[in-house]
């Protein structure tokens, strides 16, 4: 099979970081060493929505923005309000210009190689445990139905930054989920830095997997939770 945006194979074995306090993944990992993303599972619940998903008319917003009454925001405020809109303005994009593509709001994620999970450990080791890390290989029940993008996360990485500190207008906000959504390398923005002086930031090169399918667990891992599932 092949990749939705790029010329190139879907990788045979993929490498998932598992939650450690989700309790239906470790019920999941052990019961049927599988995941399915939430468009397949609804696809086989729902007759309308499998027709929406393979037309790719799926609306995954669950709510619109809205303008805030509050003139000054908060710190913690405006990075709540970012972080979504970052998330709405990728699934707006896609939804507009690739709508075929995963959902990042249905898809799982994944790592195409082991590498690119040490990289991610080393550049957030906070939130990106290794020892949480298992292979996984795409079942090919659906092949239908299942879709595989590889895209830069780093750009995410950039938006979340950029958001937060500056008002980008509409023609910043539809390149930068054009150049992610296309899976582009690194791109660069210009933002207000320190006393406001203008700072070229890049956002490098992370790639990872965004697959509305299914993955079961890889025959040589064991199904067992990791520590605090």
């Amino acid at each position: 099979m092949m990749l939705l945006n790029m010329d190139m194979q879907i990788p045979d074995t993929f490498y998932i970081f598992i939650s450690k306090y989700n309790p239906s993944t470790a019920h999941l990992l052990k019961t049927n060493r599988q995941f399915s993303s939430a468009s397949i599972s609804n696809c086989a619940l729902d007759k309308g929505f499998l027709d929406k998903y393979i037309n790719g008319t799926i609306n995954y917003i669950p709510f619109e923005p809205r303008q805030s009454e509050l003139g000054i925001v908060s710190p913690y405020g405006l990075r709540a309000i970012s972080d979504y809109a970052v998330e709405y303005d990728a699934e707006y994009y896609r939804l507009k210009y690739f709508s075929l593509y995963p959902s990042r709001l249905s898809a799982i994620y994944a790592f195409g190689n082991y590498e690119s999970c040490q990289l991610v450990n080393q550049k957030y080791p906070n939130n990106w445990d290794l020892n949480t890390v298992k292979k996984f290989k795409l079942e090919n029940t659906l092949p239908s139905l299942t879709r595989v993008v590889k895209l830069n996360m780093e750009i995410v990485s950039l938006a979340r930054l950029a958001y937060t500190i500056f008002s980008l207008n509409e023609e910043i906000r539809e390149s930068i989920w054009k150049s992610y959504w296309s899976g582009s390398g690194n791109i660069a923005l210009e933002l207000p830095g320190a006393n406001f002086e203008r700072t070229v930031y890049n956002s490098g090169e992370i790639y990872e997997y965004l697959i509305e399918g299914i993955v079961k667990l890889d025959d040589q891992e064991n199904g067992d939770a990791v520590p605090g599932c």
